[in-house]
């Protein structure tokens, strides 16, 4: 069974909307997770907006970025396997997009996470 590792800092996080006045915030948090069990961030963007994040673990995780519609679910970045990355991304429409990490390990994975969302150019 699937387990939703989150902490309340993380969801009250992932769940804020953006506003204008914290476009430019940077963010830094820790997502803990364990075998088969995941963590998001999931923060709204506005279409032309930019994702700029990057994370590392002590663990190699299952990784994607994600958003629903309805009951589909579309990866602008496939589930990959790795342990960091450093990229951005940017919105093709307004929407709430997930980072999520899936732990594979049975040792706790502590992903070091920061993501900065800018303004549309």
């Amino acid at each position: 069974m699937k387990t939703l590792a989150m902490s309340s800092l993380l969801f009250l996080a992932g769940s804020m909307a953006v506003s204008a006045d914290s476009l430019t915030n940077k963010h830094f948090t820790l997502v803990t997770t364990h075998q088969n069990e995941i963590g998001e961030i999931c923060p709204e963007m506005d279409a032309g907006q930019h994702l700029k994040f990057e994370f590392s673990s002590n663990h190699e995780v299952e990784f994607n970025l994600h958003f629903h519609e309805g009951e589909k679910v579309s990866y602008p970045i496939e589930p990959q396997t790795l342990s960091s990355i450093d990229r951005t991304f940017e919105a093709p429409i307004k929407q709430t997009y997930c980072l999520m990490w899936k732990g594979l390990s049975e040792q706790a994975s502590k992903i070091k996470v920061n993501y900065q969302i800018l303004p549309t150019k």
